[in-house]
């Protein structure tokens, strides 16, 4: 029987591959510990997809491109909606971006070359981090790569396949251009690497421009054209894209002849390549200021970066590879090291091809001058070398990831660890308690672990209660230890199970509390019913007199009648958004104090429901003894319209404030 003979050309960049998917799969619902919620956005998006709600641009996270989403809605499609499936979609972009990288660079530099980029981007912490991220920046490092590799086989190729290269071409920009906002610099490069190849030919005194180099960019153009229905829609809907707002501020400085920003932070980027404590600083990706490479990686990738400069006009390639490096990394250098490896992210797979040529020319160079009998010593030193720098960043990657990071309690605390326990643990109508009760990010996260009732309040000031005898069952509250119940509202409740969380989380528990049996008011008189949808059952302060510099806390409940009649819709809010003001008017008419606070979102009101609002203020300590009048009322917080009683007025008078 003839021995099997095995092809490591291509087994071991398989076997690597097989191994960095290993590492990214590995503990995938443990680390990261929740969701972020920025991440929760995206979960959001891609349920809502198969719910048919189909938009080209998503309004969730300050605004997102859609590519991610519909991907991952295919993901939910075949395996449901969990924590697991969204983050196997990342693992799968991840992985995926590692097989494009290792092709790029076996095109470009050859299998050396490719088998090391490949193995330092599989075991590099960033690369790790951004292939269990679930955020739609995770695409677009493949869809780039994919795209130079396009690009550079379509004006090298004179057969009929440059235009199935072409092709390959303008969808992979189209595609690149509905992931990240990157995106929209980076497909520069390929009309400057036309016009470098141009300037190039001239001076050498060669033909000015061959036929492909215009194809590539009449691909370029159809790209541009694929991505257009967005921009479209962006320019339309100008209050969508919020994130370009980042960008604004050190360009408007830049703009008013104020450059020191841009050197600060051109600083601290280059600082962040080697030095500790200056690389990102944004703690739900990174650990704070843990630099991208190590000082010998570090080395290895301004060699390959020299290799790619000596060769810029004979090469075209190498004024491509320069482009895409500039304008990859030109976002983080203008906004600083705050997620700088998140702006940078669509130079990711070349940072981890520069530092493989680097080693690989530096291994050619000791060849170069060692003797030819100490050949196959230099090439076993050379492997063994390479593979202990592999295994000491795979170590280092590996603990720093899933201990260092992973088990820090600021990084549980980012990624809402203790709100998903919570939500894990719902059974039946629950109030959840927040620190974000008025936002859409927590309900976010809640949808994706449970799908009973969740109502949202801080019940460190408010609560929903259900009267006894409503149609609907009584709702439980679950209160973490970061927004204990007020002692005015615990009344209303009887605690009936403590969770532990880990002891140093900065949540370490959440309770379960049971409502008591509460009598709602069934009749408010026709004055205090606002809009025909709310009204006010009662108020008073919980002090029957207060002092100067003293904390003073009115109470306020109110009956949900008709919350249809609430107010007009805002997308992309849930329903309505109304506030409540609390006026506190001097005697000689002004306003003393003012509050504007509602910790029981008005989009998350349901008809029989009562609320429960504690209003806090701090008495001035020179405050005159007196009663002064207060005003209560609800107004919508997009349009400040008021709502009104059915005798117009747009406030209800409550007990006054007595300061003795």
């Amino acid at each position: 029987m003839a021995p099997v003979m095995i092809n490591w050309k291509r087994s071991l960049p398989f076997a690597l591959l097989l191994a960095a998917f290993a590492l990214r799969a590995w503990q995938l619902t443990e680390v990261p510990p929740g969701l972020t919620h920025d991440e929760a956005g995206q979960t959001h998006d891609a349920i809502h997809i198969l719910k048919g709600v189909l938009l080209i641009y998503f309004p969730i996270s300050y605004g997102c491109e859609p590519l991610f989403a519909y991907t991952n809605s295919g993901f939910v499609a075949a395996l449901g909606p969990s924590l697991f499936t969204f983050r196997f979609a990342a693992v799968a972009w991840g992985t995926l971006t590692l097989a494009i990288t290792h092709r790029l660079a076996r095109h470009l530099f050859g299998s050396r070359v490719a088998l090391l980029a490949l193995a330092f981007m599989a075991v590099s912490f960033w690369q790790l981090a951004t292939s269990r991220q679930i955020l739609r920046s995770a695409i677009l490092p493949g869809a780039i790569t994919l795209s130079v590799y396009f690009y550079l086989r379509l004006t090298a190729d004179s057969t009929r396949r440059r235009w199935l290269w072409a092709a390959g071409l303008a969808l992979a920009i189209g595609a690149s251009l509905y992931t990240y906002i990157p995106s929209r610099a980076l497909w520069l490069m390929f009309p400057l690497a036309v016009a470098t190849d141009y300037a190039a030919r001239r001076l050498r005194g060669t033909q000015t421009i061959a036929r492909n180099p215009a194809l590539a960019i009449a691909a370029v153009i159809a790209g541009l054209t694929l991505s257009a229905p967005m921009f479209i829609y962006l320019y339309l809907n100008p209050g969508l894209d919020q994130r370009l707002g980042q960008l604004s501020g050190p360009l408007t400085q830049i703009r008013a002849g104020d450059y020191s920003p841009l050197l600060a932070n051109a600083r601290e980027f280059l600082l962040a390549f080697f030095l500790p404590g200056h690389g990102d600083h944004f703690l739900a990706y990174t650990i704070p200021g843990r630099p991208i490479f190590d000082p010998i990686t570090f080395l290895l990738f301004l060699i390959g970066l020299a290799v790619i400069l000596r060769s810029a006009i004979r090469a075209p390639h190498s004024a491509l590879l320069l482009y895409w490096l500039i304008i990859g990394v030109a976002p983080s250098i203008v906004t600083g090291p705050d997620a700088l490896t998140t702006r940078m992210i669509g130079a990711q797979s070349l940072l981890y091809i520069l530092p493989a040529l680097g080693l690989t020319a530096v291994s050619d160079w000791l060849l170069a001058i060692s003797r030819p009998s100490f050949f196959i010593r230099h090439a076993q030193r050379s492997f063994v070398i390479a593979s202990l720098l592999i295994a000491s960043t795979l170590v280092s990657s590996a603990r720093d990831y899933f201990i260092t990071w992973g088990q820090s309690p600021d990084v549980r605390a980012a990624y809402q660890s203790t709100l998903t326990a919570m939500a894990t643990s719902v059974r039946g109508p629950t109030v959840i308690s927040t620190v974000y009760p008025s936002a859409p990010h927590d309900p976010y996260i809640s949808e994706l672990f449970t799908d009973e009732e969740t109502r949202w309040v801080d019940a460190r000031y408010a609560t929903i209660l259900r009267a006894d005898g409503n149609a609907r069952p009584p709702l439980q509250l679950l209160a973490p230890a970061s927004t204990p119940l007020h002692p005015f509202i615990a009344k209303f409740y009887q605690q009936q199970v403590k969770v532990h969380t880990l002891p140093n989380d900065l949540d370490p528990f959440f309770i379960l509390y049971q409502q008591f049996t509460f009598e709602s008011t069934t009749a408010t008189a026709p004055e205090t019913i606002l809009n025909g949808a709310v009204g006010l059952q009662g108020s008073r302060w919980l002090n029957e007199a207060y002092r100067p510099g003293d904390a003073a806390e009115l109470f306020t409940a109110w009956r949900v009648i008709d919350p249809a009649r609430l107010g007009a819709l805002h997308p992309p809010a849930f329903a309505t958004d109304l506030n409540l003001f609390t006026h506190i008017i001097s005697p000689d008419g002004s306003i003393f104090l003012q509050q504007d606070r509602l910790d029981a979102p008005s989009w998350d009101w349901q008809a029989g429901d009562t609320i429960i609002q504690i209003h806090p203020f701090a008495i001035p300590p020179d405050a005159a003894p007196g009663d002064y009048r207060v005003e209560v009322g609800l107004y919508d917080r997009i349009t400040n319209q008021r709502l009104l009683t059915s005798d117009g007025i747009d406030y209800l008078i409550v007990s006054p404030l007595v300061i003795k």
